[in-house]
């Protein structure tokens, strides 16, 4: 059988915990918290992604730069200085690793 919570304050907080679960599923998890220094320190030789960036000398100082970047060249440049392929796979990773380690909704 189902437990079902017995308080309003037990519904709040499993309709907080699923809210929390959906956005993180939608995609709408900070940059940050995906690329970590720990994730960063992991699979590339840097500490964080700004020092990536600069060694790739890719001046970004907006969504759009950063946009403007992601191409055949850049995989290139995250083939030679992470442990990844292209960026795609480097951020397939990055996307898993925080799922791992999100905390889970209490039902």
């Amino acid at each position: 059988m189902h437990n079902i919570p017995d308080s309003d304050s037990d519904i709040d907080k499993l309709a907080e915990d699923i809210e929390k679960n959906a956005k993180q599923s939608m995609g709408m998890v900070s940059f940050n918290d995906l690329f970590t220094p720990s994730f960063l320190t992991s699979y590339t030789q840097f500490s964080n992604f700004n020092d990536l960036l600069e060694a790739g000398k890719y001046k970004v100082k907006s969504i759009e730069d950063f946009m403007a970047i992601q191409d055949a060249k850049f995989d290139v440049f995250i083939n030679k200085t992470t442990k990844f392929k292209t960026w795609e796979k480097m951020q397939a990773a990055a996307v898993a690793e925080y799922l791992k380690k999100a905390p889970k909704p209490t039902l």
